[in-house]
């Protein structure tokens, strides 16, 4: 192995995975989990299947957006006010 190769831990896998995974609850005791998890950490259930599975589509998160609407609308305001600054004396 050289120098160059990266090295990736497993608990930096798993904190990536966690970071970027969606959350359901458990068809069990409601606890937020994995929407892959194939068992609940808190009460132990098993799914025959991935926990996703058992959860309604109006049950599990929505996606991640990237940037909230109200930072780009700030934004162009902001924008905005700095060229009319300029544009009138």
């Amino acid at each position: 192995m050289s120098g160059d190769d990266e090295t990736l831990s497993f608990e930096e896998h798993r904190r990536r995975r966690d970071e970027n995974a969606s959350l359901v609850p458990c068809a069990r005791c409601g606890k937020a989990i994995l929407a892959t998890a194939t068992r609940c950490p808190e009460c132990g259930v098993h799914f025959g299947g991935e926990a996703q599975e058992f959860t309604h589509e109006s049950e599990r998160a929505a996606p991640r957006p990237g940037t909230p609407a109200w930072v780009i609308v700030l934004a162009v305001l902001v924008l905005l006010a700095m060229l009319l600054g300029v544009l009138l004396p």
